[in-house]
């Protein structure tokens, strides 16, 4: 008799618990990642022509595009719900904002990282961020220097890995005079020391890149998901949500949400980007102080070289300066799997080298900026005295 009841009490526990989304989960929505909008031919990069496109389609399709605020506060109904965000702060997500998602009321997350704001060429200026954030666009932290937030970066560099969360949330806040709350994971990847210093810091929210629905309240605020979009898969993952879009949210929403994230599923969407394989297809960047990857994500060593020049050259990752490309293209040369183990001091020398040289940039930037404002203020002074000198002299002979 008793074996009886456990069995019942088991079978009531398991029905009751695979019922109870059909209840809670009645919101929810799709997060779509984009990066820069152009003609480069890299895959983050995609035309203009194919952002109005993909985004014109989704709201054919029924989809309701939705802020960050909207999203905290609730203020959503049904899944049938789009929020944008875009990495990196690229100068081109000025154009795409103001002649495609605006006339759309599209407010989109913007993920920024400090670094290279008003510094370089191909990034925005902070003058174009503080329009953007007074349009109704949500800045959240992308980092500092855009690193990973991984376990074994925060004990091989723990102050720049502080500096990746805290330095960039203070800077952030001081340039735009509001409060950020929301962490884009660099690479989509974080730990769970990298949680416990952003719940240090004060922020609230943690947007990575793992593929499914996003549902209201969030089983996880700090592992909220996205669909990375490229130019390989956006047109696979608009059919995608056209699908879902079509079907009704109800009982057969929980069993489309399994079939969405399980293996076969994922082998037949093939243009859909797989946060499993993501680690894979950027090991070649794994080499001194440019990414570090995470522990629990590390990808197996290849068995031969045969192997390393065939992943090396089916992907190329998305690089932000011309710099960068040209050392990962050097060292994409090389094995990028230590050959033998790393000794403490070798390691300790290695990461003192990369933090003064990384210091030693943004001094230098400091001085460049420093020196600008200077020559430009002599500049104006001797104009202002030349101008006088010439009224004086001109009055005089008059």
């Amino acid at each position: 008799m008793n074996r009886v009841i456990i069995k019942l009490s088991i079978i009531f526990t398991i029905v009751l618990t695979s019922l109870t989304p059909l209840f809670s989960q009645t919101k929810g929505m799709y997060v779509l990642c984009y990066h820069t909008f152009g003609d480069k031919k890299d895959p983050y990069t995609l035309a203009y022509s194919t952002l109005k496109v993909n985004l014109e389609s989704l709201k054919r399709a029924g989809y309701k595009f939705v802020s960050f605020e909207d999203v905290v506060s609730g203020n959503i109904e049904g899944t049938k719900n789009i929020l944008v965000t875009i990495d990196d702060g690229n100068k081109s997500v000025y154009e795409a904002y103001f002649s495609i998602m605006k006339p759309l009321g599209i407010k989109p997350v913007l993920g920024i990282y400090p670094a290279i704001i008003g510094r370089v060429h191909y990034a925005l200026t902070w003058e174009e961020l503080r329009r953007l954030s007074a349009e109704g666009c949500y800045i959240a932290s992308h980092g500092y220097h855009h690193m990973f937030l991984s376990e074994k970066y925060s004990k091989e560099e723990p102050e720049s890995f502080k500096k990746e969360i805290y330095y960039s949330k203070k800077v952030l806040e001081e340039k735009l005079g509001r409060k950020i709350e929301a962490m884009v994971y660099p690479f989509g990847v974080y730990s769970n020391i990298a949680v416990a210093e952003m719940k240090n810091a004060g922020y609230k929210y943690g947007l990575c890149l793992t593929q499914k629905m996003a549902y209201l309240p969030f089983e996880d605020s700090f592992a909220i998901p996205r669909y990375m979009i490229t130019k390989p898969n956006q047109k696979g993952l608009m059919a995608f949500f056209a699908k879902k879009a079509q079907e009704s949210h109800n009982v057969s929403t929980l069993e489309d949400s399994k079939k969405e994230n399980s293996p076969k599923a994922a082998k037949k969407n093939v243009d859909i980007v797989s946060l499993q394989n993501y680690p894979q297809r950027i090991s070649k960047m794994v080499a001194n102080d440019i990414i570090f990857m995470p522990d629990n994500k590390q990808s197996e060593k290849p068995k031969n070289k045969k192997h390393i020049t065939k992943s090396r050259s089916n992907f190329k990752p998305y690089i932000h300066s011309a710099a960068d490309l040209k050392r990962i293209k050097k060292e994409s040369k090389k094995d990028v799997t230590p050959s033998k183990k790393i000794s403490d001091q070798e390691l300790n020398r290695k990461t003192t080298r990369h933090t003064f040289f990384r210091e030693l940039k943004e001094k230098l930037f400091d001085i460049e900026k420093e020196l600008t404002a200077y020559i430009h203020s002599f500049i104006d002074l001797a104009a202002t005295k030349t101008a006088f000198v010439r009224d004086r002299i001109v009055s005089f002979f008059s």
